[in-house]
């Protein structure tokens, strides 16, 4: 009896380190605020080994951005300079103004009409000619400073477009833009008139892979997301973003700027009274244009540029394209923190540049008749 009585509690100890093992050996994402960085612990999918891994986030950047737009013929050039300020505990290596809800259309684009495998040559030389043609038309509408490199980034499932800046790989380009510094030179040409849109950028850390090996699970699936979501930072800019409708029609650009107008409230670019205002001119700026009633026209135009410098008051028509110096977009808040902190203006300037900027266009064309 008594000797029964030592075994079972010998038999439970094996037992209780296995459960103390299989305790310990579970996966876990650990958030370190003072490091801003993960502190991982997984199963490694090839050697089944657990393994402690750290992933720095690469938002630990303080960018500003001045956005800048003028007239050029037909065509808008835009202008960005980014700034880092000096609290910045990483260099940012990533400018992408992304989420266009365009995708441009190359004119004259060759055509592949070869067949691969019995032309072989005929293939090559039409493919490759697709290939300048698509960089030819690139580098017409994105521009770099030297040391950097720009890109256009097409998503074609989703109707994108996105301008990417990152620097070049040569040992004497930049790694970026470090705390304390400044960099211009990034500039995009094209037809579209000014609106809102994002720029998502990036700090420079030792492994920006990090996230690459992580088991295919559930878990580590949710956690990545969770990580990626706030894993840069986001800043408003002007952009191309509203096509000129061809062949002209006022009313029609009316309603394409009234569209993109109502997706400023999602961004927290507007309050809701000041953007039913708008919408109630926009209401009566329409039907004018159709119907060339141009006092009608003036007369709505004129109360939503009142709304505009009601919030701003120094905003002219000067400062729709080209800003004072101090006016700068910084990043938007993304934590629930950082909102109580930050709370949304009751209409962003830049927001209101950008509606200056395309009401004193249209008001051009409504008066030259073209």
């Amino acid at each position: 009896m008594k000797f029964s009585l030592f075994i079972r509690p010998m038999l439970a100890v094996p037992l209780l380190c296995l459960g103390l093992g299989l305790a310990h050996a579970q996966d876990s994402a650990v958030f370190d605020m003072q490091k801003n960085a993960w502190k991982l612990y997984y199963q490694d999918p090839e050697t089944s080994q657990w393994l402690n891994k750290t992933y720095v986030q690469q938002n630990a950047i303080k960018p500003n951005i001045k956005s800048a737009v003028q007239v050029s013929g037909s065509e808008q050039i835009y202008r960005y300079r980014l700034s880092n300020s000096r609290e910045a505990k990483q260099t940012i290596d990533l400018f992408r103004i992304w989420g266009l809800p365009l995708v441009y259309v190359i004119p004259n684009f060759p055509a592949v009409t070869a067949n691969a495998k019995t032309e072989n040559d005929k293939w090559t030389q039409q493919y490759w000619n697709q290939l300048i043609s698509k960089r030819n038309f690139e580098t017409k509408i994105i521009k770099a400073p030297k040391g950097w490199s720009g890109n256009l980034r097409v998503d074609e499932n989703v109707g994108q477009t996105s301008f990417v800046w990152t620097p070049g790989l040569k040992d004497t380009d930049p790694d970026g833009i470090s705390p304390g510094r400044t960099q211009d030179g990034f500039v995009v040409t094209r037809v579209e008139l000014p609106g809102m849109a994002r720029a998502k950028l990036t700090g420079a850390t030792a492994e920006p892979w990090g996230l690459d090996n992580l088991p295919d699970t559930p878990y580590w699936s949710q956690k990545i997301d969770e990580i990626q979501d706030l894993d840069y930072v986001l800043v408003p800019v002007l952009a191309p973003v509203i096509p000129v409708p061809t062949p002209y029609s006022g009313a029609e650009l009316a309603r394409r700027l009234k569209t993109h107008v109502q997706s400023w409230g999602k961004y927290e670019h507007i309050h809701a009274d000041v953007l039913t205002r708008l919408n109630r001119q926009f209401d009566v700026l329409i039907p004018a244009l159709e119907m060339n009633n141009k006092p009608t026209a003036r007369a709505a135009v004129a109360a939503m540029r009142k709304e505009c410098t009601d919030h701003h008051r120094d905003l002219v028509d000067a400062k729709a394209g080209q800003d004072d110096d101090t006016q700068v977009s910084v990043a938007l808040p993304r934590t629930p923190a950082q909102r109580i902190a930050t709370p949304p203006p009751a209409f962003d300037r830049l927001a209101a540049r950008a509606l200056m900027f395309d009401l004193r266009y249209l008001v051009d064309r409504m008066d030259s008749g073209r």
